[in-house]
């Protein structure tokens, strides 16, 4: 999908790409937008996020590899063989599937269709789908059905991430995803925030939790010190992992 490559275009460029009338485009985009895939724009559309949209999954995959890479094996670091984890459905978790099975035997217990895809059939993982309406964008499972299976379960550890941040307070865009990460929040002894730097500055409608909720809060990327100091006074238990993936465009290393 050309969006997914330049994350922004005009209707004309589309017209021209798909050798349609602007018309169609604009019908195309108005559907697409009601599906929550792409935000509409004057004169084209966006998957670049705002207060109330959210990109969809496999826009968001693609993005701070390097960082979710960092965190990934900094999170692998508190994780023990016969742990039950909670994992969210977010990008950053997803990147976790190889350091889970190098972990095994484990209890996994999630919403995220693609963690779920990963692990069925898995030797030595238990894995624990949580039910509930399938939403595309968050590629994810979430509702009632999600929320009451998750509270009748118990976790060591739970392992989340973040659409933006605000302050010393997580944010998300969707009050069912919301519920969901509460849920299961409430149902772990333990839990991780990770989390990249991208997401200082970006809005999202509704508040998840305040950091210092978490057990653990795990920041990568380039970092400006005054979050920082933000994030120290607000008594979040920050760690501040390095990017080492030298091959990426997007390493950088927090700096305090």
């Amino acid at each position: 999908m050309h969006l997914r490559r330049e994350e922004t275009a005009s209707v004309e460029e589309l017209a021209e790409l798909a050798g349609v009338s602007k018309m169609t485009i604009h019908r195309d985009l108005d559907r697409l937008a009601e599906l929550r895939m792409v935000r509409k724009i004057r004169g084209g559309a966006t998957l670049l996020p705002s207060a109330v949209f959210e990109s969809d999954y496999t826009f968001r995959r693609r993005l701070c590899r390097a960082e979710k890479r960092a965190l990934a094996r900094r999170v692998g670091e508190l994780i023990e063989p016969g742990m039950a984890l909670i994992l969210d459905d977010s990008t950053t978790t997803a990147v976790l599937t190889p350091i889970l099975r190098e972990k095994k035997p484990l209890t996994i217990i999630t919403n995220a269709r693609g963690l779920i895809n990963a692990l069925v059939g898995e030797e030595e993982i238990s894995l624990t789908c949580l039910g509930g309406q399938y939403d595309a964008v968050s590629d994810g499972f979430f509702g009632l059905v999600c929320e009451a299976a998750v509270s009748r379960l118990r976790a060591d550890l739970g392992i989340f991430s973040t659409a933006a941040v605000q302050g010393a307070s997580a944010y998300l865009h969707d009050p069912e995803i919301v519920r969901a990460k509460l849920a299961m929040m409430a149902a772990a002894d333990q839990t991780v925030l990770a989390f990249d730097s991208s997401k200082f500055g970006k809005s999202a409608l509704n508040l998840f939790s305040p950091l210092d909720e978490f057990d653990r809060v795990l920041l990568t990327g380039a970092v400006e010190i005054e979050r920082i100091e933000v994030l120290r006074k607000a008594q979040v238990p920050l760690e501040l992992v390095a990017v080492e993936d030298s091959s990426s465009s997007n390493q950088q290393e927090a700096t305090v």
